[in-house]
């Protein structure tokens, strides 16, 4: 999960403008870790810049909680009083704290996050000002810190060390970690990703069994779809490569593992016949004047041939590598078509795409040699 600690206080236009793109970012890449955000729930600032980011996500967003003291911010939509903030809309909870100075909501804000948390590690994410007492006491649970530097306030001067007392003490412990805005979208994910992956569930193994009964897997996108919303300039080619080259790759990927699942399974089934008949040998040896073993053995024998014939007439083998040999053909014609520079007009990019769908044909169907 991710605490967002940030100014309340209004963002200035440029820094805005440089701000949103990597909270777009973040919550992309939280989202596919199914992580969850707790902030302090007013439409101002850092919050405000966050909820146009949870709009701004195509797939799903992830699930967020605000906590904040009951004077600050309007919950039921009416006439703002003094001091008085909106609550930030796209919220999927709100912790209203009997208070009236933000400060109250702190006790109740790591109640909330400790209660969420479960055994998952808590990311603390700095940007702009904010008051030193929770990032302390962030820090003081042992957990890290993501601090975007440039941004004004507490995050510039944990970046150029101008603090003091326990937060710079809790700083030198390792914890904290600075990536300047300025280094754009993709360090800040970089870095979000290393603190989230540290605790995150392991990918399960691959099965070392065939399947008896194989069932092609749901296809996944070649590019995670947070890459049009971290990279807008990409969108149009993402869009047309997805139309064009992404059928035919995961129908070829779907083929290959059909028949490198085939290729396995007869030959785990070879090898057991090959064992069942070595098995009935030595029993055959140990009990020499009963026949049965020896009409196991030669239907041990039997049974391995047969699947090795099988094996060889289906050519299971050289199919799933003539398939897997197209797919990833196709997928580095993808990510040419991506790293290719973009089209000046419509008219060239057509033409692109016919190019494109002219290349998908001759590697769907071209020879390969082994």
């Amino acid at each position: 999960m991710v605490a967002l600690f940030g100014t309340t206080e209004d963002i200035g236009t440029d820094l805005a403008a440089n701000l949103l793109p990597v909270l777009r970012s973040v919550v992309v890449s939280a989202s596919r870790h199914d992580a969850v955000f707790v902030t302090e729930g007013a439409d101002r600032g850092v919050v405000h810049l966050f909820g146009m980011a949870l709009e701004a996500c195509e797939e799903r967003w992830p699930f967020s909680v605000g906590v904040f003291p009951s004077s600050k911010v309007n919950t039921d939509g009416g006439e703002l009083a003094d001091g008085e903030v909106k609550l930030e809309s796209n919220h999927d909870s709100a912790v209203v704290v009997p208070g009236s100075e933000w400060t109250d909501a702190t006790p109740v804000y790591f109640r909330v996050v400790d209660a969420i948390r479960r055994k998952r590690p808590v990311i603390g994410l700095l940007i702009g000002d904010a008051a030193e007492a929770p990032v302390v006491d962030h820090l003081s649970g042992d957990n890290p810190l993501l601090v975007i530097a440039g941004t004004e306030g507490l995050a510039d001067r944990i970046a150029s060390g101008d603090i003091t007392g326990d937060l710079a003490v809790l700083v030198r412990s390792g914890k904290v970690h600075v990536v300047h805005v300025d280094e754009g979208p993709g360090k800040v994910v970089n870095a979000l990703e290393r603190l989230l992956g540290k605790d995150s569930p392991r990918t399960p193994a691959p099965s070392v069994w065939p399947r008896l009964r194989y069932r092609d897997p749901e296809p996944k996108p070649l590019v995670d779809p947070g890459f049009v919303v971290a990279y807008p300039l990409l969108a149009d080619a993402i869009h047309d490569a997805n139309q064009v080259v992404a059928p035919a790759f995961h129908e070829l990927d779907n083929e290959a593992s059909r028949e490198q699942n085939r290729y396995r399974l007869l030959t785990v089934l070879a090898i057991t016949g090959g064992l069942a008949t070595t098995t009935f040998g030595a029993l055959q040896t140990w009990l020499r004047d009963t026949p049965w073993p020896g009409v196991l053995v030669v239907a041990g024998g039997a049974f391995a041939a047969v699947i090795t014939i099988v094996a060889r007439k289906r050519e299971s083998l050289d199919r799933y590598l003539t398939a897997r040999s197209r797919a990833e053909r196709l997928r580095a014609l993808y990510f040419a078509h991506l790293a290719a520079p973009a089209p000046g007009n419509d008219e060239e990019r057509q033409d692109r795409v016919r190019d494109l769908e002219s290349a998908v044909s001759d590697r769907r169907h071209e020879v390969v040699r082994p």
